[in-house]
């Protein structure tokens, strides 16, 4: 962002202060602008289904963005002062990442979803890769939190201890993932359906996350005999959707062309929840994907060949060994965890790490975050 329009913006918001609040305006945003996603798409559905007396604005980073959006819900243009208004003027916002504004007002409430339950370190625990900037608009931005969600005993304990928060936590469970609840077979069809795939065709869904040198030697996945091995021991034919992380977008369509296979770029498909529904086996590295995928009860591998480099960057909250989820370093070991899968020892494992840490996940948390919005929108 330029200089003259940081400047602008900082006028709105001195301007934003003196503008009456709409008692029933809702703004969401999710990943700065990226699309209807996330945990604030399942919380606007919530709302949208529960026919709230309230407007719906969402904010987009494109057109392209806004037309994604239903019915009922508005599109505003991020970084402009159009935003900036919206943002003055609403009730409630909700968000799943820091949120850029820095002047709300009393009779404003903001709800905090987060983006995943953490496997790497996260703000004040990750400092030295966020950086000092990072660290004091975190500061403020936690200071204007009136509710943080949290899908666990053991996330609520970590979210106050880094987060720099001092607020209500509440134990809603993640919102994206009720979807795994809801066992809807015309998901799976329409994910298919997208990809120009007939409706028995079995998906491996390869879902790395980006690493801090913007590198992808790490996504050296064996595609050709990954297919070859799934098909001996699950059966049918595979196809392999590969999904980067939002930062490594840009990248996404000259990576995806294995050995004379050809990799179907799930990258912009603007629903993760949804590939994960149609998936029959996840096979990432470290992103918090693998907790919500595990709800599925079906196969998830982890494929990390690099992880001495990335603990130096990030490092861990639990031991990869320690994680449910069987793990290699490299294709040939990956191979042989798929080999030998053993679906009731994952069954167990993937029971015992759920209950150790007190997971609250039931379906429920976008009705919660729903009903808590409409309290503040009616009080």
């Amino acid at each position: 962002m330029g200089f003259f329009k940081r400047i602008q913006l900082s006028f709105c918001w001195f301007a934003g202060r003196f503008r009456r609040v709409d008692k029933k305006k809702v703004v969401f945003d999710s990943f700065h602008g990226r699309g209807y996603s996330d945990n604030p798409k399942a919380i606007a559905e919530a709302l949208l289904a529960a026919n709230a007396d309230a407007k719906l604005v969402w904010l987009v980073d494109s057109e392209a963005e806004a037309a994604t959006l239903p019915e009922g819900i508005q599109p505003c243009l991020t970084n402009t002062p159009e935003m900036v208004r919206e943002l003055s003027t609403a009730r409630v916002w909700v968000d799943n990442c820091r949120q850029h504004a820095k002047h709300k007002k009393k009779s404003q409430f903001y709800l905090q979803t987060w983006h995943g339950f953490p496997l790497k370190r996260i703000e004040r625990d990750a400092l030295e890769a966020l950086g000092m900037a990072y660290e004091h608009d975190a500061e403020q931005d936690s200071k204007q939190i009136d509710l943080l969600l949290s899908s666990s005993a053991y996330d609520t304990e970590l979210l106050r201890r880094c987060f720099w928060y001092h607020g209500t936590i509440a134990e809603y469970g993640t919102p994206r993932n009720d979807i795994f609840f809801h066992h809807d077979p015309q998901l799976g069809a329409k994910v298919r359906e997208h990809f120009s795939l007939p409706a028995t065709q079995k998906i491996i869904l390869y879902a790395p996350t980006y690493r801090a040198d913007y590198s992808t030697t790490a996504y050296a996945l064996d595609v050709h005999r990954l297919r070859v091995v799934c098909a001996r021991r699950f059966g049918g034919d595979w196809t392999v959707l590969a999904r980067l992380h939002p930062e490594m977008a840009d990248q996404s369509e000259e990576l995806f062309y294995y050995d004379g296979i050809t990799v179907l770029d799930a990258t912009a498909y603007p629903d993760m929840q949804e590939l994960l529904v149609a998936a029959d086996i996840l096979v990432t590295d470290y992103s918090s994907c693998m907790f919500d995928f595990a709800l599925t009860r079906k196969p998830c591998f982890l494929f990390a060949t690099d992880v001495s480099d990335y603990i130096k960057d990030r490092n861990f909250y639990f031991p990869l060994p320690s994680l449910p989820f069987p793990l290699a370093d490299n294709n040939p070991e990956l191979l042989r965890q798929v080999e030998k899968f053993d679906e009731t020892e994952y069954f167990r494992k993937r029971q015992a790490f759920f209950g150790r840490l007190a997971f609250r996940e039931d379906g429920k948390a976008s009705e919660r975050c729903a009903q808590w919005i409409i309290e503040k929108l009616n009080g």
